[in-house]
Parts: structure tokens; C-alpha cells; sequence
């Protein structure tokens, strides 16, 4: 929706064009008012970029921050696994105040849960699901981040496992809820649920609100999906959006940055704008890439940017940041 200035704008340039007169000041008002419009419209279909710190393992938070909003990105993504600098018995409270006060919109945890584990284990889980909701309003109380998981499993055991995934996913969705923390989590190669279809079962068996899916055609593309089926079904559920690309080597999933592999994204964009996406898109850095010798953490970010924010500015979904055209 068009915002309050906007629309202030707006009125303030048609009302002032409105008392020009002549043909010349016409066609002048004609042109000034379409591209301004063009530039509302633009400004309503904007969709935001963010990058985590997950591929930033050995870098210190505050600087894997500045270094995201620097290359252009919208927001960052926080990783509060085990041995990550973000983890959050790592943070203290001048920690969470630093990252607070930094000003990059902080939109997205990331957690790696399993449903499939030990009673002990699934108690431990729910734990760190409230650590994870502290952390979230320490560093942005007006508007705390999300929490993302994977689900875990393997797809040959679907039908014998999917109803105690649904009873441990109603859980973690309680204990995020209680702790007013909003769940996200995603269907994945390799998992139980690695399809739209059975994520989807298992948003319906649980039925909390605070839960939603994400899409991430990283994951479908491997499977043989097709993009514009998976987004159909799965978007209008889920709360944001991934992407990377990837390929089968040797029957196994091999992950690489988005633009680097065979997805269309400048069909992903015009699909993301026909469906009319508001939200976060979230660039997804794999491990897999990140334990290769060599790898170049601030490369990679940079390069994804650049693979992405031409398509989204020429599909008309992102208008840049602080006078950025990315």
C-alpha cells in the first residue's frame, strides 16, 4: 500500500500540476504524473534482500553486519547455531544492544531442529526455542525476528513418521507462541518432508497461526518441480522466501549461489510479481559451499547481490536501499 508521505506526495504534485494550463504543460503534467505513479507502483511491489551470517562462520557479528548492509542488502539474518558467533549464549547484553542499535533490520533466525529425535532431545529443542524468542526481542523489540528451522528425517519414511512430526511441530509452534516468537520452517531435499505438498499437511495438522512455511524452489528444482507449481501452491503459505540454486552431481544435491546454477530468476521474479510478493527474500549461502577451500564469505555475498538485484530491479520488485538502483 501506498504510504502516508506518499500519498502526501502525491496530492501535493497532481494539486500543483492541476493549475498549469496550455497544451505544452499538459503533456508535461501527463508525464511527470505517470512516473510518478510508475515510481508509487514501484514502490508497492518492493520486495526486501537479506543475507545471513550463517555463511559468515569466522567473522565477528557486528562486522558480518556492517559488511551485509554495505553491499547493498536490506536486512540480515542471524544464525544462532552451535559454534556461530551469533549463538546466542555468545551474546551478552551489550551484545544484543550493539546489534540493536546497528541498524540493519534484522528479519530472520536461523535454527537446525530435528522433529525425529529423543524425547530429552525434542525437551532440549523447545529450550532453545525460547532462548532463540529472548534474543529475537532483545535485538529488535518493535519488531522481533523470526525463527527458520529445517524439520529433519528422511522422504522413504514419510508415511510412517508424519504424525508424530505434526504432534512435536504443534510444540515447538506452543512454546514459540507462549514466548511470542513466530515459527518458520521448510520442506527439504533429502528430509521427511521435502515437498510443498507434505509441508503443507503438516501447517494444516498443526493449525497455530505463528507457524508458516517457506518457500525455497532451491530444494523442489532438485526434486524435478516446477517453479511455477511449487510457488502456486506454497507461497500464499509462507512467511518468506529463499533462494540459492543447485544441481545433482552423482545422485546427490550439490548447492551453489543463486544465478550460479540453471533457475530462471528473471521468471522467478516476474512469478514472484504476478503473485504480488510483499516480503523478505532471503539469499541462502549453502554450507557445502562454505566448507570448500578457498571460500571467500564477502565474495560470495557480494556475488549472489549481484546475480539478484538486476533481476528484482528489472522485474519492478526492489527499488534499492539509501539511493542504491539494486
Amino acid at each position: 500500500m501506498i504510504d502516508c508521505c506518499a500519498k502526501s506526495m502525491a496530492e501535493n504534485l497532481l494539486i500543483g500540476d492541476a493549475v498549469v494550463a496550455g497544451p505544452e504543460a499538459r503533456i508535461g503534467h501527463l508525464v511527470r504524473r505517470r512516473s510518478f505513479l510508475a515510481l508509487l507502483a514501484a514502490k508497492d511491489n518492493a520486495v526486501r534482500l537479506s543475507l545471513g551470517n550463517y555463511g559468515m562462520q569466522t567473522m565477528e557479528v557486528e562486522r558480518a553486519l556492517a559488511s551485509i548492509g554495505a553491499i547493498g542488502y536490506d536486512g540480515a539474518e542471524l544464525c544462532l547455531m552451535a559454534g556461530w558467533p551469533s549463538e546466542p549464549a555468545k551474546l551478552d547484553g551489550a551484545a544484543r544492544r550493539r546489534i540493536r542499535g546497528q541498524g540493519l533490520p534484522i528479519p530472520s533466525m536461523i535454527e537446525n531442529f530435528n522433529l525425529l529425535v529423543s524425547e530429552a532431545e525434542q525437551a532440549r529443542t523447545l529450550d532453545r526455542i525460547r532462548v532463540a524468542a529472548a534474543l529475537a526481542h532483545d535485538v529488535a523489540p518493535k519488531a522481533p525476528p523470526l525463527l527458520q528451522t529445517v524439520l529433519g528425517g528422511k522422504p522413504g519414511e514419510w508415511e510412517q513418521v508424519k504424525t508424530m512430526m505434526a504432534s512435536r511441530l504443534a510444540e515447538w509452534a506452543r512454546v514459540a507462541a507462549e514466548n511470542r516468537l513466530r515459527l518458520a520452517v521448510k520442506s527439504h531435499v533429502g528430509s521427511a518432508s521435502d515437498t510443498p505438498e507434505r509441508l503443507i499437511w503438516l501447517l494444516d495438522q498443526v493449525g497455530n497461526p505463528g507457524l508458516s512455511g517457506i518457500y525455497d524452489y532451491g530444494h523442489f528444482q532438485l526434486l524435478g518441480l516446477e517453479l511455477e507449481a511449487t510457488m502456486g501452491t506454497l507461497l500464499p503459505r509462507s512467511s518468506f522466501v529463499t533462494v540459492k540454486d543447485g544441481r545433482m552431481v552423482e545422485g546427490k544435491p550439490q548447492f551453489l549461489l543463486p544465478g550460479d546454477g540453471t533457475i530462471d530468476y528473471g521468471r522467478y521474479c516476474e512469478l514472484l510479481r504476478a503473485m504480488r510478493y510483499r516480503g523478505w527474500i532471503l539469499v541462502e549461502v549453502s554450507r557445502q559451499l562454505q566448507v570448500q577451500a578457498g571460500y571467500d564469505a564477502l565474495g560470495a555475498a557480494r556475488r549472489a547481490y549481484e546475480n539478484l538485484a538486476p533481476r528484482l530491479r528489472a522485474a519492478g520488485l526492489r527499488l534499492g536501499r539509501g539511493g542504491r538502483s539494486g
